[in-house]
């Protein structure tokens, strides 16, 4: 019988070795249209050449600093989301009355075209560019961030806090030893799900930026979205598909340094068990 270290090992590869199955799967299809279907029109390049156009957009400067602005945009509303989320959640626990005031407003954002959501907001920020993407992102991300974590938070076992009432064990610590390791888990997988949705609305945003007819693509204001949309215009859909290369380049980075971080802050004695031994021991030692 194989030892659960062999087990993992095998898991391992097996989903490694699907993986690449999977991978190997679409850039067969994608080599079979481009000479079939695509071939006379263009619109799918070979695979070939969009590696080529991949490797040029990442040796231009310029391109570089589109990344950035995209990804500082990216990170400025993710950061910003959840922590306000969290901050919004903590408060209802104590005043009921602001997670009824953050119903409708939840339901409402989470329920309005994205669209419809982009072009209001180009419209009324026209002058304020930088803060385009990071608006439109935020009132798509902070419902999903916001949602996630209140479910996370009120699966929290309601046996244990009871307990700890029972007890009279501090609001901090009820906070510190029982609600934080125990949503842990769900948060950061909201953000694993989150970021690369953030990612993608924010080069969305930028792209109607520019082939906004009330909006001057300004040189001092480089984007993704203007780079793609210079290359929607003159065809040039090897360079679509190289910035969609960046793209999940970027976004699956992040998402391993997010999941990264979440495995270090979620050590295996985050369970219920010990943390509720735990306390118990420190209560009995103070009225020791």
């Amino acid at each position: 019988m194989q030892n659960k270290k062999d087990l993992t090992k095998t898991r391992i590869l097996w989903t490694t070795l699907a993986w690449i199955g999977g991978l190997a799967l679409i850039f067969i299809i994608w080599t079979i249209l481009s000479a079939t279907v695509y071939k006379d029109t263009n619109k799918l390049p070979d695979i070939g050449k969009c590696f080529v156009t991949f490797g040029q957009t990442l040796s231009e400067p310029n391109a570089w600093a589109a990344i950035g602005i995209a990804w500082g945009q990216t990170l400025a509303c993710f950061i910003g989301s959840f922590l306000l989320a969290i901050s919004l959640v903590l408060l209802s626990r104590y005043w009921k009355f602001v997670s009824y005031i953050m119903m409708p407003f939840v339901t409402l954002a989470r329920a309005f075209p994205t669209q419809v959501l982009m072009m209001l907001i180009v419209v009324f920020l026209v002058t304020v560019k930088p803060l385009v993407p990071i608006t439109v992102a935020f009132f798509i991300i902070f419902p999903m961030a916001y949602e996630g974590i209140n479910n996370a938070v009120n699966n929290v076992n309601k046996n244990n806090i009871e307990m700890m009432n029972v007890f009279h064990v501090s609001k901090w610590e009820q906070f510190k030893s029982m609600y934080v390791p125990s949503t842990l888990p769900y948060i950061f997988s909201a953000m694993v799900a989150a970021f690369g949705l953030t990612f993608k609305i924010t080069i969305a945003s930028q792209f109607l930026q520019f082939v906004s007819p009330d909006m001057d693509p300004s040189p001092g204001y480089q984007s993704i979205g203007a780079f793609l949309g210079v290359a929607w215009n003159k065809g040039l859909y090897d360079v679509i598909i190289a910035w969609g290369m960046i793209a999940i380049m970027i976004s699956l980075v992040m998402e391993l340094i997010i999941k990264e971080i979440g495995r270090l802050c979620m050590p295996s004695k985050y369970n219920d068990r010990k943390i509720i031994s735990n306390i118990f021991k420190h209560k009995v030692k103070e009225h020791a």
